[in-house]
């Protein structure tokens, strides 16, 4: 079932508790994170470039996986609704990827990343997400498919 509530506000989607290191480093942001759905955005930094000028093709790599994760996960009321989440000592609900298939469609050096992800089906312990990658432009850098391994709901 689609989830027809208006996006909350992007502090609420994840909040600083929850953020990995790695998450911080790259600068990521959850703009939007539905039932099923979720779209992140990051801005393209210098040191983002690889050694021919164009986006490093693992830094999109990574942004395909992260937005994946949270639309394979659900959204942000399964932090709060007994499938372990809410309380920020908990993990809240938790996965991993098993299969990660990239097409790179082309690139960007400027502006801000748009990474949209949509869970396409599955079941309680395994999930499929398509994803792609846009530019400031609105142009289709990548795009990808993500199986995720969902995991059971703690005790």
């Amino acid at each position: 079932m689609a989830d027809t509530t208006e996006p909350a506000d992007a502090s609420e989607l994840h909040p600083p508790h929850r953020h990995s290191p790695f998450h911080k480093v790259i600068g990521w942001k959850v703009a939007e994170w539905g039932e099923g759905r979720a779209i992140i955005t990051c801005p393209i930094r210098p040191d983002f470039m690889n050694r021919g000028g164009n986006l490093h093709g693992g830094l999109v790599a990574t942004l395909i996986d992260a937005a994946a994760g949270y639309a394979a996960l659900g959204g942000p009321a399964t932090l709060t609704d007994g499938r372990g989440g809410g309380d920020p000592e908990t993990r809240g609900p938790a996965g991993a990827t098993l299969s990660l298939t990239i097409n790179y469609l082309g690139t960007a050096r400027e502006g801000l990343l748009t990474i949209r992800a949509v869970r396409t089906g599955g079941g309680r312990s395994v999930a499929f997400v398509r994803i792609e990658v846009l530019a400031e432009s609105g142009a289709v850098i990548a795009e990808g498919v993500c199986t995720y391994r969902l995991f059971p709901p703690k005790a």
